[in-house]
């Protein structure tokens, strides 16, 4: 135990010291959330007006062990966290003036849908979480295949099993629609990888539906975001490194727009869009860089200077930046790095969509791989 806390002591040491830490404790605009590896915490920070990031008053949340993904409900009241080797997700609620997470409870997925939670996501509504879970092949007594634990919230924010539902081979992540009854899974396959829509009932049930896409020879579907508006949805291709997007048409179905893929750089694993859809940014893990896009009516155009270092001159080690998300404020994008260990941010000019590291950047703590940021 004493060793343990030893270990606590330090990773807030460090990161009080990566994160800009001052007496004068300036106020947060927003609290950034990240989870990565090598610990079974939840690193809370609070997010300056400049982008900069300083470790909250509770800087370490613990969770169950290996988290590896985070979803807050729409209504910013709920955080959710999918704990990969113990097969269970960690429900929080949020104090958004203090910005302290306070545990609601766990929920261990029922043995039907499968073990290895991977990926989570809640409905428009804020009423249904959804879990993707790989499975476990080798189960003993019956295999146990990949599929989509689905759980009903109450006000409270705790979880209720309210069934599952099988997905393809080899899962790799979710998302749900802001604005409809759909969430898309993207699956691999030795023979194909997929996008498939799952329309989403009344009662939360989930009912795979026509119109998802294949991709080409070589394709690795590895992150997927959708626009505010629910219009179009973008993959980040890690196989063949690039960026597909396609327009969302009725029942979710999926029609590549003009042009699509886009280049993007080596090994791309993650995407976000702004609120405005103006700009879109993906994480490039093989080339340590961010590849930066202006967005009209889906068609991705590279932003002048891009791709972006994920880290600051002088940093020797590989970022392999895995994940990236924006701030509530339109204004910066964060990247969590796990070969460097840490986060990188970026402030985003309106002008034309080119990244300048914000102060201080990188900050040390965790090399994320999965961020959550609220107001």
């Amino acid at each position: 135990m004493k060793a343990l806390i030893r270990i606590f002591s330090v990773l807030a040491l460090a990161a009080l010291m990566g994160c800009g830490g001052s007496s004068t404790s300036p106020k947060a605009i927003a609290f950034m959330y990240a989870v990565g590896q090598g610990s079974n915490n939840i690193f809370n920070f609070k997010q300056l007006a400049d982008g900069e990031l300083q470790s909250a008053p509770v800087f370490i949340t613990a969770t169950a062990p290996r988290p590896v993904a985070m979803a807050q409900t729409p209504s910013k009241n709920f955080l959710y966290v999918a704990n990969l080797t113990s097969n269970v997700v960690s429900g929080f609620s949020v104090d958004h003036t203090t910005g302290v997470l306070a545990p609601v409870g766990n929920a261990i997925p029922p043995s039907p849908t499968g073990p290895q939670p991977i990926a989570v996501g809640v409905n428009s509504g804020s009423q249904f979480l959804f879990v993707l879970t790989k499975g476990d092949p080798a189960a003993i007594p019956l295999a146990i295949g990949p599929a989509i634990s689905i759980f009903s919230i109450d006000s409270r924010g705790l979880l209720t099993a309210a069934g599952s539902a099988p997905t393809g081979a080899a899962p790799v992540v979710l998302v749900v629609s802001p604005t409809a009854a759909v969430l898309y899974v993207a699956s691999g396959s030795p023979t194909a990888t997929t996008i498939t829509p799952f329309a989403i009932a009344a009662n939360g049930a989930l009912t795979a539906a026509a119109g998802g896409f294949t991709g080409p020879a070589g394709a690795n579907f590895a992150g997927l975001t959708i626009d505010s508006k629910g219009q179009f949805l973008y993959a980040a291709d890690s196989g063949n490194n690039n960026v597909f997007s396609f327009s969302i048409g009725a029942g979710g179905a999926l029609t590549p727009v003009a042009g699509s893929p886009f280049a993007a750089g080596t090994q791309t694993v993650s995407v976000a869009i702004d609120a405005t859809s103006a700009f879109l940014y993906a994480a490039n893990k093989g080339s340590n860089d961010i590849s930066a896009y202006k967005v009209n009516a889906g068609v991705l155009t590279t932003v002048t200077g891009s791709p972006f270092p994920a880290t600051a001159s002088g940093v020797t080690t590989p970022a392999q930046p895995a994940f990236l998300t924006m701030d509530p404020t339109n204004q910066f994008v964060y990247v969590g790095n796990p070969g460097s260990g840490n986060i990188s941010g970026f402030a985003i000019n309106i002008a034309d969509g080119s990244l300048v590291a914000v102060n201080n950047s990188p900050f040390g703590g965790v090399g994320a791989s999965s961020i959550i940021i609220t107001k």
